[in-house]
């Protein structure tokens, strides 16, 4: 048998940081759904209020379940995002919705960047879906892609998760990919907010159109 290269060793130590890491998140994610199963049955979701005010009883700890969650779907995507778009307005209002969603989608997307960047293609591959890879990773080879990857992270509806696993396999710089996060993305999460908080709260905009 050949003795294990660099790269063997490097594959199996990517492979189990990262089922570690799912299994750790998956963990926490079926607690956070045991936690409203049981907050359900004891009559909290009785109403919308309702449910407010005891999501506001836990403190700092109601949006840090946000922002854990947010964070944890573009690492490892079970739940649209969309959802925790919806949660967050429901919840906190569009404002604090929309910092919650801001910082989890932000750390989420700078994780993406750096493990792919860390563990390469491989684990990108591993990561996502292999009809999804076959279909943007392409880019990564063209010149545009720096473009290709500010419209992904400013657009609604963007695959912006898969892209940023995408864009730690090039070279553009952390500073560049951070500066397009930060900047670009909360504007996206705007529209999400202000849209979800609108929905449930029609008299949202009555102050300003009178």
């Amino acid at each position: 048998m050949l003795p294990e290269t660099t790269a063997d060793i490097k594959a199996k130590k990517s492979l189990s940081w990262q089922k570690t890491g799912q299994y750790s998140i998956l963990l926490l994610l079926a607690l956070l759904l045991v936690w409203l199963v049981k907050s359900f049955l004891d009559g909290n979701f009785n109403s919308l209020e309702s449910f407010q005010e005891y999501i506001q009883g836990f403190g700092i700890f109601g949006p840090l379940i946000l922002i854990f969650v947010q964070l944890s779907q573009v690492v490892l995507p079970i739940l649209p995002a969309v959802v925790g778009y919806a949660a967050g307005s429901i919840l906190f209002g569009w404002l604090g919705g929309f910092l919650c969603n801001y910082i989890g989608i932000s750390i989420g997307s700078i994780l993406a960047f750096y493990l792919a960047r860390r563990y390469g293609a491989a684990f990108v591959q591993r990561h996502v879906s292999p009809a999804n890879y076959e279909k943007y990773a392409h880019w990564t080879q063209k010149k545009g892609f720096l473009w290709f990857l500010i419209l992904s992270i400013f657009l609604p509806l963007a695959p912006d998760d898969l892209i940023c696993f995408l864009a730690g396999l090039t070279a553009i710089s952390w500073k560049k990919f951070c500066l397009i996060i930060l900047v670009l993305k909360p504007w996206c999460l705007l529209i999400y907010s202000l849209f979800f908080a609108n929905l449930i709260q029609w008299d949202f905009l009555q102050p300003f159109i009178g």
